[in-house]
């Protein structure tokens, strides 16, 4: 008899032979939410009121225990689609229990994504041994468990474990690659990678690294500022000190000793597509080197040059809360864009924080500019709870 084969990473599905039952399949919720559970906890027995919790918790049903036989009935005709030589039922009942039929065989992607796992830990086998089981289990994993399952509470512990042997395995074929210098393969693996999980900061920065070693600065850049807006914008975290330290690698290095005067002048050229109305706005590690430069001129001539730091703050004085800190944030992007001059620069120097370096050096200036900002932002803003802290510096 050949083996049932489950699929619970990413699209849930049951098959035996050439015969397929797919979510996809848009049936029951309920029916389909039986049938997750028990082959999530295929290695014991059900007790009918365990499944009653799980398919009712909240609800007012007259009949559980009727409710629930119907869905089993639903169930096991939609399962008769697979074909089971000799009527063989995928789900029996014994005693008020319910389960996976024990006399069939079963190959289960979880389970053998989380053995190839368990193999690349061995330290009885070669490191390169151990990379062909991370590159496994990596392979296997074509998303979440049960991805479809919202956020069912009994799916939740499951999923996260999952989950975290998957960023595991990652990181060990990944670090790998890159003591071995394999640059390509590891930019094919980071990227897949990132499909399934965006938000890994280890993943992004051995992407960026390999990046950098293949010499593709413009990919360095590109990558860097697709990771700053997740991680700002989307999950409201600062980068880590190795990702900034990587992106000032790449600006400092961005030379090319063949270069001709026009290519250089076309790499000093403001991209057309990017060119914003109002304020140029720029990577921090951008800004601290027009700063630099700034103050140099500043000493030759006389000038002064202008700082100013906006925090987005609650009414409290306090830091706002993360929930908030996306949307605010855009928000004060576009009034401190739109409220200085072309000529005046600014950057995102942390995660409730914009830094402002102004053209034009005076306390006036600074205060006209502070309130134009202020009422842009008051204008905008959606939440009265939360207002914006100007600090400002003239530095000499």
């Amino acid at each position: 008899m050949q083996p049932v084969i489950i699929t619970t990473l990413g699209e849930f599905s049951i098959a035996y032979g050439d015969k397929i039952i797919a979510e996809k399949d848009r049936r029951s919720k309920k029916m389909w939410t039986l049938l997750k559970y028990l082959c999530a906890f295929m290695d014991r027995s059900v007790t009918q009121e365990e499944l009653i919790k799980v398919l009712w918790s909240g609800e007012e049903v007259s009949n559980p225990a009727g409710a629930l036989k119907t869905q089993l009935h639903r169930l096991r005709t939609a399962l008769d689609v697979l074909g089971l030589p000799d009527k063989t039922e995928l789900i029996v009942s014994f005693a008020g229990t319910y389960a996976f039929n024990s006399s069939l065989e079963y190959i289960i992607d979880a389970a053998q994504f989380e053995k190839n796992y368990k193999q690349s830990q061995r330290t009885d086998i070669s490191e390169k041994e151990q990379i062909l089981f991370a590159k496994k289990a990596f392979e296997m994993y074509n998303g979440k468990y049960l991805k479809n399952s919202g956020e069912e509470s009994w799916v939740i512990p499951i999923r996260v474990y999952y989950h975290s042997i998957f960023l595991r395995a990652v990181h060990k074929l990944t670090d790998a690659l890159f003591r071995h210098k394999h640059y390509n393969e590891l930019i094919n693996i980071c990227r897949r990678a990132l499909l399934i999980e965006n938000t890994d900061q280890n993943i992004h920065t051995l992407l960026i690294k390999a990046l950098a070693a293949l010499g593709d600065r413009d990919a360095v850049k590109t990558h860097y500022k697709y990771v700053i807006n997740i991680l700002y914008n989307e999950l409201g975290v600062n980068p880590s000190a190795e990702l900034k330290e990587l992106y000032k690698e790449t600006i400092d290095a961005d030379t090319g000793t063949g270069d001709s005067i026009k290519t250089i002048q076309q790499k000093l050229k403001e991209d057309s597509s990017e060119t914003e109305n109002g304020a140029f706005f720029c990577e921090l590690e951008v800004f601290k080197n027009i700063y630099r430069l700034k103050m140099r001129d500043a000493q030759r001539s006389g000038q002064k040059v202008q700082i100013c730091l906006i925090t987005v703050k609650d009414a409290t004085g306090d830091e706002s809360p993360s929930a908030k800190i996306i949307d605010e944030m855009k928000r004060l992007h576009d009034c401190v864009s739109n409220s200085l001059r072309k000529s005046d620069t600014f950057a995102r120097y942390s995660l409730l924080q914009y830094v402002l370096m102004l053209s034009s050096a005076c306390d006036d200036t600074a205060k006209m500019v502070v309130n134009r900002i202020a009422n842009c932002y008051k204008s905008k803003s959606t939440d009265f709870s939360l207002g914006i802290d100007f600090k400002y510096v003239i530095s000499t």
